[in-house]
């Protein structure tokens, strides 16, 4: 399930094309987090709020665990 969000939040990302890998992981980690708290803010109920949390949370770690995977990924 986390890998097709990532997929899904890969695809929308945008970035300048000639920052360095870094930047773009960075940027990357800010879009993720962004695209889920648009989600939580726009919730209305409890329940939907916690489940856009937890799987900000768990996203994230993905994304912290698997740093050299998403930097390739973002590069292509």
């Amino acid at each position: 399930m986390i890998k097709e969000i990532l997929k899904e939040l890969i695809l929308s990302f945008e970035t300048e094309s000639n920052y360095p890998a870094k930047i773009k992981y960075r940027d990357f980690l800010a879009h993720v987090y962004m695209t889920f708290d648009k989600k939580i803010v726009s919730s209305k109920v409890d329940r939907e709020m916690n489940k856009y949390k937890k799987m900000r949370i768990d996203v994230i770690n993905y994304i912290v665990a698997h740093e050299n995977q998403i930097i390739k990924q973002l590069s292509k």
